[in-house]
């Protein structure tokens, strides 16, 4: 079947591998398929309890999860990237610079050899190969990418595959913590694993490849690690519900994964080879909770305070009003609080994010703002988020902070090299 007429509504199969390597806090890592609905009868097991019998329902029917992975794996490939560094200066005796490899998995969409994977996976590869799970090799070519959304389409001569066999995109809105999760991917190289967990949480909101957090973020116990990167997320139909992206490095069994629909959302313009520009407001903003509104005076006690306000920005062109920051570095009094945009009410900064998800760069948005006891409807453009964020290292001079604008308030502090993800 076509993208086009997947993406029209029709239903399909899809199956892909992508992976990268990870250093400190989070690393990259995820891998996950999905495949046409499977029915099997649930199965219980009787165990005693004292005098009476427990009714004991299992995580998962074997016979469903085989027959899941049997039907969903050849449609899950190896990425093996490279990419070579060309030296600024050679010197008088010039420099030899290894090729960086990198390696992640990814999934087959469609019947025209698209792949969904990471972004991380490929970004500034100069090759890419992709591995079938029968051992095929095939040249990949990077169609298109959202670097904020750490999603990136490559293709393959889909003449060269032997039977094209893809993966059907399911609808993450709909996932709910405690249902499970089936990996699929490439951890550390090992091609056609799968693990088995549940969803342990979704709504994360993650730092990535930018100072811009992903949100959205579904998060699952099912073990994932480096080599997983881009592979899919299923769920017990055999659907993607997610791309696997990070793990918590410091943890056991705390994964990450880029919801499949803000994939769906972007695939029309991937398609076209373009590279997807973010929307960008320019601010520094604060959950509003009753104890900061308390302390501050605040009139209103669900929103976003306005922190600070980047120069150049949107922000700053509309005169949105920033509170600032004392010698301890906590925010002051007189900031503005974005109480919804175009009608729908946020209450922390990665709502913001989430709505301009369905943005682009240029669109008109209307933020509802409480400014002290005035309350007031400002109308912006948005901008496109920069590369590098200006005046940034002047907006947090001398404060101690590295809390990038137009993000919550985290530990975490990413940094996106061609095949790895880490943290401060």
């Amino acid at each position: 079947m076509r993208l086009s007429e997947i993406l029209n509504g029709r239903r399909y199969k899809n199956c892909l591998f992508a992976a990268a390597l990870i250093i400190a806090v989070l690393i990259l890592a995820g891998c996950s398929a999905a495949a046409p609905a499977i029915q099997s009868d649930q199965k219980q097991l009787t165990l005693p309890s004292g005098s009476s019998a427990v009714q004991v329902t299992p995580l998962f029917d074997e016979d469903t999860t085989i027959s899941l992975y049997e039907k969903c794996i050849p449609a899950v490939v190896q990425v093996e990237a490279v990419t070579t560094f060309v030296p600024r200066f050679l010197g008088p005796f010039g420099l030899d610079i290894p090729n960086i490899r990198g390696q992640g998995s990814g999934f087959i969409i469609d019947d025209e050899g698209h792949i969904l994977t990471n972004n991380h996976v490929v970004d500034q590869a100069s090759t890419v190969k992709v591995v079938l799970s029968d051992g095929t090799q095939l040249q990949g070519k990077v169609i298109g990418a959202d670097r904020n959304n750490d999603v990136a389409l490559l293709q393959v001569d889909v003449s060269k595959l032997p039977a094209p066999t893809y993966l059907t995109l399911g609808d993450s809105s709909s996932v709910k913590p405690g249902q499970m999760a089936v990996a699929l991917g490439s951890p550390y190289g090992l091609q056609g694993s799968i693990t088995v967990g549940i969803i342990s949480g979704t709504g994360r909101s993650i730092p990535g490849a930018t100072s811009r957090n992903m949100t959205d973020i579904i998060q699952t116990d099912a073990a994932i690690n480096p080599g997983n990167s881009g592979g899919p997320l299923l769920n017990s139909r055999g659907e993607v519900i997610g791309i696997n992206t990070a793990i918590e490095a410091l943890a056991n069994g705390v994964g990450f994964a880029v919801p499949i629909n803000t994939a769906k959302k972007v695939l029309p313009e991937l398609l076209k080879g373009n590279i997807i520009k973010t929307p960008w407001l320019g601010i520094e903003g604060m959950a509003v909770s009753q104890e900061l509104a308390g302390k501050l005076g605040l009139k209103a006690i669900r929103g976003v305070y306005v922190v600070g306000v980047l120069p150049g920005s949107p922000a700053e062109k509309v005169g949105l009003v920033a509170s600032g920051r004392d010698e301890l570095d906590e925010p002051l009094a007189g900031g503005d609080i974005i109480t919804a945009v175009d009608d729908a009410a946020v209450a922390k900064v990665a709502d913001i994010l989430s709505y301009f998800n369905g943005k682009k760069p240029g669109d008109r948005v209307t933020l509802s703002v409480q400014r002290g006891d005035q309350k007031m409807s400002i109308p912006v453009e948005l901008g496109e988020w920069p590369d590098v964020l200006p005046g940034y290292y002047e907006f947090n001079q001398g404060n101690g902070r590295e809390q990038p604008p137009d993000s919550q308030q985290n530990q975490y502090e990413f940094k996106f090299g061609p095949f790895e993800f880490r943290t401060k």
